[in-house]
């Protein structure tokens, strides 16, 4: 009776320091990015991206800095939960004011108080890497099935608690006098019109402006055949770029932000944005060698 009271409080104890572990190394990985902003200098990012794993796959902050000047960091977490991305705007805003949290829509159609089970390894598949919160990822898998934004009435409901949990997060950025504005990036996996017509409804009843890029795909030029790594969940580097040239352009047109590449506050930015711009043209080079040899075959 003793040595199966010693066992099970063995594997009790197995179990436990088991998932501690696991907790603690997912927590670890979740927090990097948020933790990377507190290493940027105080009070010189423009513009915060927040929201999971799109965010990261779909906006270059070293991009916005060559074509705009415009400085800004990803705070995306792979799964993202609104908690989440309450208490990470909760710790950006206590060393820096920017002028605008760039609000990916995506974790609003996440449960709450849902684990995603993909967390784990979404933090092995996107290693981190010296480029503002930004990915820079090669691979192409090509999105096969079609038009994904098909008109329609109907609206799909976002899980309970997250209109609560916006309500907090719209508080802080007023708090701190920051303008929040909804984005949706391209992205047949995780977007429809049902989820369209929500997020518009939403965003004018508080007011708030809201992009949808996945009614402008044409115009962005994205080719779902060699913009997505994953069929259509992610953008790659190449579907990457052309959103953070629109994004450039869009923000420096509706809110004015400033072009800060001929301060000197911002010489670590000019160094980085160099070592990035090489990295970028050489991985662009190989994917369109690799896309170049798939069209042969077929």
């Amino acid at each position: 009776m003793l040595l199966v009271s010693l066992l099970v409080f063995s594997s009790t104890v197995s179990a436990k320091s088991k998932t501690q572990t696991e907790n603690g190394n997912q927590n670890k990985n979740q927090n990097k990015n948020a933790a990377g902003i507190r290493k940027e200098s105080k009070n010189t990012i423009d513009v915060l991206v927040a929201g999971d794993s799109l965010t990261y796959s779909s906006v270059s902050p070293l991009g916005l800095w060559n074509q705009y000047g415009i400085t800004s960091y990803v705070c995306g977490q792979p799964g993202q939960m609104l908690s989440e991305t309450y208490e990470t705007l909760k710790l950006a805003f206590k060393t820096q004011k920017p002028r605008l949290v760039l609000f990916e829509t995506n974790v609003l159609f996440r449960r709450l108080d849902k684990k995603n089970e993909k967390k784990d390894l979404m933090s092995k598949l996107y290693v981190r890497e010296d480029s503002k919160g930004f990915k820079l990822r090669d691979g192409v898998r090509p999105y096969r099935e079609g038009a994904y934004m098909k008109k329609t009435e109907k609206k799909e409901k976002m899980p309970e608690q997250v209109e609560t949990y916006m309500e907090k997060i719209l508080k802080l950025c007023r708090r701190h006098g920051v303008g929040l504005v909804l984005v949706s990036t391209p992205s047949p996996k995780n977007y429809n019109y049902q989820k369209h017509n929500t997020l518009q409804e939403y965003a004018e009843k508080k007011s708030l402006t809201y992009l949808d890029m996945n009614l402008i795909t044409k115009g962005l030029k994205i080719d779902w055949k060699t913009d997505t790594m994953d069929q259509g969940d992610h953008l790659n580097l190449s579907g990457a770029k052309k959103v953070t040239e629109y994004l450039g352009k869009y923000l420096k047109n509706e809110f004015g932000l400033s072009d800060h590449r001929d301060e000197a506050l911002y010489k670590t930015w000019k160094r980085m944005a160099k070592e990035y711009t090489r990295k970028e043209q050489e991985m662009l080079k190989q994917m369109q060698a690799i896309i170049g040899k798939e069209k042969m075959k077929s």
